[in-house]
């Protein structure tokens, strides 16, 4: 099957918020990746955990959850999207086809 390229592609589920926590003393809840990658970028700067616990949910209630490892081998930046496209690239449920991962959709 094959896409027209001037058909509009469906649009993907938006994120609602973002939940990450660092060990047991910080909670951050954001609108966006671009605000969770530079929240990651602080924490990862002020080296005191390995790892954080990050919630996404999504405007219709799918929430997807997993560990970001704060040292990652070959990452020029933190990025919480790329982290979730490493991870879920070739799931049988196409979730990156259906939901946001970036702030802005992939062209």
């Amino acid at each position: 099957m094959m896409i027209h390229p001037s058909l509009p592609r469906a649009e993907k589920v938006g994120v609602a918020q973002i939940r990450m926590r660092k060990a047991e003393h910080s909670t951050a809840v954001l609108g966006s990746f671009v605000a969770a990658d530079k929240l990651l970028k602080a924490w990862a700067a002020a080296r005191d955990c390995k790892e954080c616990e990050f919630e996404i949910r999504y405007l219709d209630g799918y929430r997807l959850s997993g560990r970001y490892p704060m040292w990652q081998r070959n990452t020029a930046r933190q990025s919480l999207g790329a982290h979730v496209r490493r991870h879920l690239a070739g799931t049988p449920d196409r979730f990156l086809d259906r939901y946001e991962i970036e702030d802005f959709g992939e062209p």
